[in-house]
């Protein structure tokens, strides 16, 4: 139970709570003007106190550690194992608790700081409520798909909009395992099974994201199937042995490069004198073109030469056309002998050329016929290269493919399992019955307390593992969804004291009241007082006065009774810091 929360500036409004129902009322002052609110009083912050001192994760900038609350520490006061204890955790240093009581008994004992008070780490303390309030014998520090003691605590303690959404959440991106492990544990099913149901979804989902990545890292571009793979490995092997063969037949030469170059020198001279050759070939088919085509001139040519060399010039002395005859044939003479003399020239180098081309090329035969067959160390260092390369790639792939064959058979492993999972998770159910039947009566009883039809708890068991559900008739109400997670907490105190765990207070805001009628909200408050007395709870619930049902309590339900503070708008002294922010 808890029995107080206080903190160490004056101004704080400290509340005392008792076994039962305790209200925390927010009320709108006659004196209040219309531009006063009721909703910056402190009703959640009473909340996030009593969560803080609980061992709530406690982000810098959010909640309580804001700058306006630097230097506060907030001490909440309540039963751990049977004995009263006080626990107060500063904003300033939130990874410690202090701890004063009986603390004999605790598996993790606190220890003495610097100034003498007695501490925890926020982990150990985190563990010793797991043990006290719901049995769990888990280590500080033990992670894993299993319950946590402050996922538990915020089904008990609903302190943000978020969690008034469903009952089966605290908050709205809540893994489905999480939902799944701590509403089995708090519903008495095995939540073993659950965890064991999320680790296979774990292995499926790493085994199908590491055997797309193979599928796409084993050669360039995307491969879809083993198939694919093994006719990739076999192109690969048949490379590899060809060029196995390569490797086996080369024979490395150390002078291979000097005759190389040799070889390279004869080639170009042969080039030289080929071109040469044709050079001088084409001057010989003009030569003969011209011995061929040119004759001597006629008399009759001769003569109009003649006479026209006369008109044209005059009173020059010409000689006869006999002597010109002769000049003209000395002329042609002349140009038969020198063209004779060039073309014997042009075809004794055109032989020569071809004599030594022909020696040229025999001599570069021997080089290459040297050559053939055998290569240089370098290529030989090459060649072995991209052997090793093309092996790698091989062994890399042979390696993949025997990943990924073993990866198929596990996933068809996990299927099974899953299966068989399936099966004994639902054999278990029918072994706990007696167990689980109790909520879901409890469940039934409070639903139908506050409306006439009663409602339903519902568990099943799928393929991916538990699932839960509520109905209500007029569920789509948003009063009607409010009271399903009314009725859902109410059970699950009322359920873990009939099974003897040590959790035993239920903590609302005034959210699980938005929307619901006056008259299930009398009836709530007064199930509530009747359940905390007959299971030995305590129920905290913060209200606005506009939210109270007066005229619909049962006649002697005594509501100021249970009303442990009022917050008034009056003015910032009336809020439960003694100030606004």
């Amino acid at each position: 139970m808890i029995h107080s929360v206080r903190a160490n500036h004056s101004g704080f409004r400290e509340v005392g709570f008792t076994s039962g129902v305790n209200l925390i009322l927010a009320d709108r002052s006659k004196a209040a003007g219309d531009k006063d609110t009721t909703n910056a009083l402190g009703k959640s912050t009473l909340i996030d106190i009593i969560d803080f001192c609980l061992g709530s994760n406690a982000a810098p900038g959010k909640g309580l550690r804001v700058e306006a609350l630097q230097g506060w520490a907030f001490t909440l006061k309540l039963d751990v194992a049977g004995q009263a204890v006080a626990v107060t955790r500063a904003t300033d240093t939130p990874g410690v608790v202090a701890i004063e009581g009986v603390t004999k008994g605790w598996g993790w004992q606190p220890s003495p700081n610097q100034d003498g008070a007695l501490t925890l780490d926020i982990k150990r303390w985190r563990a010793v409520l797991a043990w006290a309030m719901f049995g769990l014998s888990e280590s500080a520090t033990e992670r894993g798909y299993r319950p946590s003691v402050r996922s538990l605590l915020s089904y008990f303690n609903r302190n943000k909009s978020a969690a008034y959404n469903t009952p089966f959440k605290y908050f709205d991106n809540q893994k489905t395992w999480d939902v799944q492990i701590h509403n089995a544990f708090l519903l008495g099913l095995d939540w073993e099974k659950a965890a064991t149901w999320q680790q296979l979804k774990d292995q499926k989902n790493a085994f199908d994201a590491l055997k797309q990545a193979i599928k796409t890292g084993a050669i360039d571009g995307e491969l879809a199937s083993l198939g694919e793979l093994e006719a990739e490995r076999l192109r690969l092997l048949t490379q590899l042995e060809r060029e196995q063969a390569e490797l086996s037949s080369f024979r490395v030469l150390p002078q291979y490069r000097e005759i190389e170059v040799q070889a390279n020198a004869l080639t170009a001279d042969i080039h030289r004198l080929v071109n040469a050759n044709i050079a001088d070939k084409r001057r010989l088919e003009r030569y003969r073109e011209v011995v061929t085509q040119e004759g001597s001139p006629t008399d009759d040519r001769l003569e109009l030469l003649y006479q026209e060399a006369g008109v044209a010039l005059p009173g020059l002395v010409v000689k006869t056309l006999a002597d010109a005859r002769e000049f003209n044939e000395k002329i042609v003479v002349n140009r038969r002998e020198f063209i004779a003399g060039e073309v014997a020239a042009l075809e004794a180098s055109i032989e020569e050329r071809n004599t030594v081309i022909a020696t040229l090329t025999l001599r570069r035969g021997e080089y290459l016929s040297v050559l053939a067959g055998q290569g240089a160390l370098d290529e030989l260092t090459q060649l072995q290269v991209l052997h090793a390369a093309t092996r790698l790639k091989v062994d890399d792939l042979t390696n993949r493919i025997d990943q990924l064959r073993q990866m198929t058979s596990r996933v068809d492993t996990i299927k099974v399992e899953t299966v068989e999972l399936k099966r004994a998770t639902e054999r278990d159910y029918q072994e706990r019955r007696d167990l689980w039947s109790q909520a879901l009566s409890l469940f039934s009883d409070f639903s139908e307390h506050l409306y006439k039809t009663p409602g339903r708890l519902v568990i099943d068991i799928d393929d991916t593992g538990y699932r839960f559900d509520v109905e209500i008739a007029g569920s789509p109400s948003e009063g009607i969804s409010k009271m399903k997670i009314f009725c859902y907490d109410l059970m699950l105190v009322s359920f873990a004291r009939q099974r003897g765990l040590g959790i035993d207070f239920l903590v609302h805001d005034s959210t699980i009241f938005d929307g619901v009628d006056p008259r299930q909200r009398a009836h709530a408050l007064e199930l509530a007082s009747a359940m905390a007395q007959k299971y030995g709870f305590q129920y905290i619930c913060t209200l606005n006065t506009d939210m109270i049902p007066t005229n619909d309590f049962t006649a002697g339900f005594d509501f100021e009774s249970l009303v442990r503070l009022r917050l008034t708008d009056t003015n910032p002294s009336g809020s439960l810091l003694g100030f606004r922010y």
